[in-house]
């Protein structure tokens, strides 16, 4: 990617959206990094400043209703106006649906499924503004972070499993509602990747190191962050609109 292009990226003070940041910020794109936790960051400002590119730290609260837009203003006052918007921020529920704890099944909703309606409206909605204003001849990209739960039923983990199908949804509505102004809508659906998730979302961490036992060496951040970057920097013709990654011993 060398034309320098303006970013936003969700979920940005850890995991996937950090490792997104940074190798944007790598690539020399200017990037407003959003996340609840203003230190890290912060952190990851101070990091970019040695790189091509740059961050802009905007800490805040995804399940906002306004903060997309936020993001998408502090990237145009900032820079101008973006044209990547990564969708990384979200929160894990272990539990079935008869084992879960029901207490905090609104909570997932709104921080999985209902942020980002808001997110993906926001986005959509400026980048096919400035997408009839150009006539479409800037290539613009929408990538959300899904799950491969929630394209594989999981008897294990279907509460948070359903928040990504409904996400798989959307997303490739929105594709469809926005493709013809050269707007590429994409889904990257991630398995088993070591990143902090499991523990903030209080999953067991004994299952866990079954798991990666199992199907490891599991996949990292920085390898989904690899596949992002490679979405967005094909050329404006090639649209890779869903892309599943997993470990290479990942069975399901």
């Amino acid at each position: 990617m060398t034309d320098k292009r303006i970013a936003v990226v969700t979920g940005a003070s850890s995991g996937i959206g950090r490792a997104v940041a940074r190798r944007f910020a790598e690539d020399g794109l200017r990037v407003v990094a959003a996340g609840r936790r203003e230190e890290a960051l912060a952190s990851l400002a101070r990091e970019a400043a040695e790189l091509p590119g740059a961050v802009l730290p905007h800490p805040g609260d995804m399940n906002g209703e306004g903060y997309a837009g936020e993001l998408l203003d502090a990237a145009g006052r900032e820079w101008g106006a973006p044209s990547v918007f990564v969708l990384s921020a979200g929160r894990g529920l272990p539990g079935t649906v008869l084992g879960s704890d029901a207490g905090q099944w609104q909570g997932l909703i709104e921080s999985n499924v209902t942020s980002v309606l808001h997110q993906l409206r926001a986005c959509g909605s400026l980048f096919r503004s400035h997408a009839e204003q150009d006539g479409g001849r800037q290539v613009r990209d929408i990538v959300v972070i899904g799950s491969t739960v929630g394209r594989q039923i999981s008897a294990a983990n279907p509460v948070y499993g359903a928040t990504k199908f409904a996400v798989h949804s959307l997303v490739e509505a929105l594709r469809q509602e926005l493709c013809a102004h050269n707007i590429r809508v994409t889904l990257v659906e991630p398995g088993f990747v070591r990143s902090g998730f499991q523990e903030a979302a209080g999953y067991d961490m004994e299952w866990f190191a079954k798991v990666a036992e199992e199907n490891g060496p599991l996949l990292t951040p920085e390898d989904v962050a690899e596949t992002v970057r490679f979405v967005v920097g094909q050329p404006a013709h090639v649209h890779l609109d869903d892309i599943r990654i997993r470990p290479t011993r990942q069975k399901g």
